[in-house]
Order: C-alpha cells, then sequence, then structure tokens
C-alpha cells in the first residue's frame, strides 16, 4: 500500500482535529440547550404555577381545598394553565383537588415520592408512562394549617423535545457545513502552501554532479520554506566547491604522479636499449630510486589527507606545553636546515598549556617549518615567537624568503598550489604540506593566519586554544 503524502497527512489530521472539536461543541451545544429548555423554561414554569397554587392554598385555609383555576368567561385563556395539569394530594397521597386538564387521571404518586414530600422536599421528575407524552412534574409540600398538603403540576415534554431534536439537527448540519467548508478550504491552503517544495523536489531530481551549478526555486517571503530554500542552495554551494577541489584534486594528483611516472619510464627504457656497463646501470637505478622515493612521498601524504578528511581514528586532545610541540617540530626540521645552512631561532616560549592532539600539533608545525627553511636561502634565519592571548596561543614562524604576494594569501592552502616564488626556486615539494597543516589544525578548533611581505618573508601563525 503506497504511503500517505505529507499533504495528505496534514489535510487529514487537520480534519480530524476540527472534527472533534465540531463535535465537542455540538456535544456542549446541546446539554446548554437542554438545561435551558428543561431547566429554566420548562422547571421554572411548572414551579411558578405550583407557588402559586401554593400560596392560594395558604391563603384559603379552612376553606375547601381547590384547584384556582380561572372560570370560563369572555376574558382571554390563561396560558400559565392552558397546557398544565395540577393536582393536589395529602400526606397519604389521597387526591384532594384536580384542574379541568386532568381530566379523570391523576399524576403519578409513588411511595418514594411522598417520603420526599414528608422530609419538606420539592422534588422534580420525568414522567416517561403518563398518557401518550412524557410529562415534567413538580411536586411541592405546602403547610396549610394543621395539615399538610402537596401540589403537584406537570407539564408535557413533547414540544421540549421537539425543540431539542431541532436543535441537534441544527448543531449536526452546521458542523457538516463547517467541517466540509474549512476542509476544502485547508486542501487548498496544504496544496498552495507546499507548492514551493514540490517545485523544490522537482528541480532537485534534476540536480546531479554534472549540473551542480542550478538552484533550487526560491519561493518569494523570507518564511520558513524560504529559508529551507536558501539552506538547501547553500548546501548545494558547499557540495559544488567540494566537487570542483576533489576534481583539481584528482588532476593535481594525476599530474604530480605522472611527471615521476615519465620520467621514471623514460629513463628504464633509454637504459635497456643496448648494454651499459655497470656504472650506467647504478647510476640509472639510483635516479629511478629517488624517482620512487619522490613517488612514495607523494602517496603518503595524499594518505595523510585522505585520512584527515575521513576522520578515522582521530588522536585525542589533551594538554600540552606548547614548548613541547615546538620543540619535537624543531627536531624533526633541524637536518634540513643545518644542510641548507639555515638557523632556526626560538624565543623561549612561555609556559603555556594548550588543549592539542600532540602529534598532529607537531606535524602541522613541522611543516610550516620545514616550508619557511626551504624557501629561506642559505644564511637566512627563521624564527618562531610565542605568545599568549587570553584564550589562545599564537605560535608565529618567520621567514627570510622572498615573501609571499597578496594576492597568493588565499590559495596558499589549497592543495598543489605552488606559488610563483616556489616554482622560480625550483623548491622541492608538492604543494600539500600547509593544507595538512591546515586540516590538522583546524580540527583542534583552532586557525592559521598569514602575514604576507612582498619584499622580505612571510609570518605564519598557528593559534591553539589554551587548556
Amino acid at each position: 500500500m503506497r504511503p500517505l503524502s505529507f499533504k495528505t497527512r496534514l489535510w487529514l489530521g487537520h480534519v480530524a482535529v476540527l472534527a472533534v472539536m465540531l463535535t465537542l461543541a455540538a456535544f456542549g451545544a446541546d446539554w446548554a440547550l437542554r438545561g435551558v429548555v428543561l431547566g429554566q423554561i420548562i422547571d421554572d414554569a411548572i414551579l411558578s404555577l405550583a407557588s402559586t397554587e401554593a400560596a392560594a392554598l395558604q391563603a384559603d385555609a379552612g376553606q375547601s381545598i381547590r384547584v384556582h383555576e380561572i372560570a370560563p368567561s369572555a376574558g382571554p385563556p390563561s396560558f400559565v394553565r392552558l397546557d398544565k395539569f395540577v393536582q393536589i394530594i395529602d400526606s397519604d397521597g389521597r387526591v384532594v383537588a384536580r384542574s379541568a386538564t386532568l381530566g379523570t387521571a391523576r399524576l403519578p404518586t409513588p411511595a418514594a415520592l411522598l417520603a420526599r414530600l414528608r422530609d419538606g422536599e420539592t422534588v422534580f421528575g420525568t414522567v416517561t408512562d403518563f398518557g401518550e407524552e412524557p410529562v415534567r412534574m413538580v411536586s411541592l409540600p405546602v403547610d396549610a394549617g394543621r395539615v399538610r398538603y402537596a401540589i403537584q403540576v406537570a407539564m408535557s415534554l413533547d414540544d421540549a423535545y421537539a425543540v431539542l431534536r431541532f436543535g441537534r439537527w441544527l448543531f449536526l448540519g452546521m458542523s457538516l457545513v463547517i467541517l466540509t467548508g474549512i476542509g476544502l478550504t485547508g486542501a487548498m491552503l496544504a496544496r498552495r502552501a507546499l507548492r514551493p517544495i514540490d517545485e523544490m523536489v522537482t528541480r532537485a531530481r534534476r540536480i546531479g554532479e554534472a549540473n551542480l551549478v542550478e538552484r533550487l526555486p526560491h519561493p518569494g517571503p523570507r518564511d520558513e520554506i524560504g529559508r529551507l530554500g536558501e539552506t538547501l542552495n547553500d548546501m548545494l554551494d558547499r557540495l559544488e566547491r567540494s566537487f570542483e577541489v576533489q576534481r583539481r584534486f584528482t588532476a593535481d594528483a594525476s599530474h604530480e604522479l605522472r611527471s615521476p611516472l615519465s620520467r621514471l619510464r623514460a629513463e628504464l627504457e633509454v637504459t635497456l636499449r643496448r648494454p651499459r656497463p655497470p656504472g650506467e646501470y647504478e647510476e640509472t637505478l639510483r635516479s629511478c630510486l629517488d624517482e620512487v622515493q619522490r613517488v612514495q612521498g607523494l602517496i603518503e601524504e595524499l594518505l595523510g589527507l585522505a585520512r584527515i578528511d575521513a576522520r578515522q581514528e582521530p588522536e585525542p586532545a589533551k594538554p600540552i606545553a606548547v614548548s613541547e610541540i615546538v620543540e619535537a617540530a624543531v627536531a624533526a626540521v633541524r637536518p634540513e636546515a643545518e644542510r641548507r645552512g639555515v638557523t632556526v631561532a626560538v624565543e623561549r616560549p612561555p609556559e603555556l598549556l594548550v588543549n592539542a592532539a600532540p602529534g598532529a600539533a607537531k606535524v602541522a608545525l613541522a611543516n610550516i617549518l620545514d616550508n619557511a627553511v626551504k624557501f629561506s636561502p642559505t644564511g637566512g634565519q627563521v624564527r618562531i615567537v610565542v605568545t599568549a592571548g587570553r584564550e589562545e596561543a599564537v605560535i608565529a614562524v618567520s621567514d627570510t624568503g622572498p615573501g609571499v604576494s597578496p594576492q597568493e594569501v588565499a590559495r596558499l592552502f589549497e592543495r598543489f598550489y605552488r606559488g610563483k616564488a616556489s616554482r622560480s626556486m625550483d623548491v622541492p615539494g608538492f604543494g600539500l604540506g600547509l593544507a595538512i597543516s591546515r586540516a590538522l589544525v583546524e580540527r583542534q578548533g583552532g586557525r592559521i593566519s598569514v602575514e604576507a611581505r612582498t619584499e622580505k618573508g612571510a609570518t605564519f601563525a598557528v593559534h591553539l586554544s589554551r587548556a
């Protein structure tokens, strides 16, 4: 069975809640109408007539007991007494007087009713088996001198029940009309409100890897659906940038791998064209070994980036002294610095603790130091300065190289990007070191900033949160 759509479920839920509310309102209105008709109209009318008869009976104490009906005359009829039955009984239930409307019939006087009347209680009740119609009856005890009587007044409920039935049909009809009207209106409003989402879904199904430049249509107003469209378009922007980075990364990695492999193949093919002395074979093998090491280094850096991107087995962060990170990074680059004749000067760092993964922080700083050493000329200096802020520690690395142009700063951390100085000075590398450093630092909640100077040198600063 096909599941119901969100639009249908929303409409059904709306109609169901409305139906429950209308049902409760109809029952409440019927209960209120019944209370008004039976309690305030019928009961008040028969009680008023019973009280009138009681007052007349007490005023005529000692005279013959009778119902004070208006005698037939040329005057107007008494609508107060016309549709009512009046009966006067003594304490034993014997009828002592009755109205002409009763004829030879008598109102019921069960033993339980007589007992309550002897206790002085006014009793209301509905009699369903009196004549052809149910009647509403009140029994009012009266003291007339030394004798206690009770006046009973009854009134037919046929008209009252007809009013109640009409009220029920009226409430039912109004509820159905309201439910139908609001149900249709709700269906149209739901269709109109969710139409922008349907348009987004239709457009989203057409967007794939090949056409990520397309965007979802904006519904117009900045309401919940508008914010949803903006959020999804922002996500598509990030996906497009991510796919573009992935394409460029794949192309650059292929190029970087193809160059050493092409050189390696060319040297082997040239060597194998004719027999050569052992020395030339040894020279060729050493050259091939250098190319293999270059490819191995590139593959290891690519694997490192892949692990960072996949966030596999992250090293847990812990409080660590900044001096330990600096010493480990300097120790890693010192052999290369001595080989190039570059001095690495470290100002005594303050006693600071930062929240960082020791291995990742050391690799990130070592990559920055390695770049600084490679771009500094022979006899140059790489300087490390640690400063403390309120919430972070800053490790600044300055070199005496050719500097970085402001236009290049935005691309320095892109994978495989090599600036003008790298190409002009033929500095070895793949353009992955700074990308790895930024990924490792940002993974720990830090950041890397660059102070670019076009004349001489550049400063890279690693910002880590203090413990």
